[in-house]
């Protein structure tokens, strides 16, 4: 028996308890981890619910036509909606994984709404994309298939972000209900620290976890154009190229080619002692520092009316959990935060343990019964 079936089925025990009084909410949840645990193949949930229709929508965007999927279960009235943002990944809306996962999040009674957000599809984040998410939001609930107040927000890794912050404008923070974050983060400050040094804490204690050198290299891109070298940023771009196919290969080549302003993006990138990291935040061109900032989280979440659920991966090593905690802690409401930190996760990826009597017990029942209350919860929005 495959171990994500054990798994599956250990939820599926727990449950029980709740199907007395939230009997198909219950069931949904159970069809819907069912596809979440099983991605290579479809699980339970398209045996009872047809497959959504897909129709591509269009609008007038802050930076001209956007285009987006919108996922319809069916004709039965007016659902509750759900944002999704691909994140930084460059086939955006159209990653097979993530039209799955909307397709499931329809099928579970959700209307699904996937705008192209194109910053991100090329491996930049920029305040621009909250304004992309806050109009794509305003679009959404202006749609007859929705009920405008059960709409949220859900955001994964890196664009969890400026999901947030969207979340947090004026124009539409009392029509956002809630906000999903999945291996978001709080302050880049701290990512940064963490994908050079490997080294997080939070409240006094430290955690040390081997970081994915991805992480640097996405950075790197996201901010590339703004070095101010011209030199320097064809050197770096040229470092990226390399990086991208082979994150072992050598670089010493290219190190005496860089001046000041390219050494110190790379020092910051590479420095191994976590007291340095604001002294090299410091060094970076003002552009960068003024884009961290504006991606900040910390000074626009008093601002926030929605309820929050959040999720981590205890385990991430491209955004540590951590990040997902201090989130939590500077929430202006803490009771309307829902908050799992997860073993079961990576960064995005599910992870499996040893199929022992012990595991069963340590691991797979109460791992999976955090994932059923999540699910569960979101569920309650449709």
């Amino acid at each position: 028996m495959r171990k994500r079936t054990l798994f599956l089925l250990a939820v599926l025990a727990l449950a029980t308890i709740l199907s007395g009084i939230y009997g198909e909410r219950t069931f949904r949840t159970i069809l819907f981890l069912s596809e979440l645990l099983n991605y290579d193949q479809p699980g339970w949930m398209g045996k009872v619910s047809p497959r959504p229709a897909v129709e591509e929508v269009s609008w007038e965007g802050p930076q001209g036509i956007t285009k987006a999927d919108l996922y319809l279960p069916g004709p039965e009235g007016k659902r509750g909606g759900v944002l999704l943002n691909h994140g930084v990944i460059d086939t955006g809306k159209d990653d097979p994984r993530f039209k799955r996962f909307a397709t499931v999040l329809c099928q579970a009674g959700f209307v699904v709404f996937v705008p192209d957000l194109k910053g991100m599809r090329s491996f930049r984040i920029a305040p621009s994309d909250v304004d992309e998410i806050q109009a794509a939001f305003s679009y959404f609930i202006s749609r007859r298939e929705v009920r405008e107040d059960s709409c949220g927000l859900f955001g994964f890794s890196y664009g969890a972000g400026p999901t947030i912050i969207a979340a947090c404008r004026p124009e539409i923070r009392e029509k956002v209900r809630f906000v999903v974050s999945f291996g978001g983060y709080f302050d880049l400050r701290n990512v940064l620290s963490f994908i050079a040094t490997g080294r997080y804490e939070f409240r006094g204690e430290r955690y040390f976890r081997k970081p994915q050198e991805y992480g640097k290299w996405v950075f790197l891109a996201n901010n590339l154009d703004w070095v101010e070298s011209l030199n320097d940023r064809t050197v770096l771009r040229k470092i990226l190229k390399v990086k991208l196919r082979d994150e072992n290969a050598p670089i010493d080549s290219f190190l005496t080619q860089l001046g000041e302003e390219g050494r110190n993006v790379l020092n910051l990138l590479s420095h191994a002692d976590p007291s340095q990291t604001e002294s090299f935040i410091r060094k970076l061109p003002p552009a960068i520092r003024s884009y961290m900032a504006d991606l900040s989280l910390s000074p626009v979440l008093k601002d926030l009316r929605a309820r929050l659920i959040l999720a981590h991966g205890e385990d991430d090593d491209l955004v540590p959990f951590t990040e997902t905690l201090r989130l939590a802690e500077a929430a202006p409401d803490p009771g309307k935060v829902y908050l799992k930190i997860l073993k079961t996760f990576s960064h995005m990826d599910p992870e499996e343990k040893p199929l022992t009597l012990d595991n069963l017990f340590s691991f797979y029942l109460p791992e999976g019964w955090k994932l059923f209350l999540l699910t569960f919860h979101l569920l309650s929005y449709r």
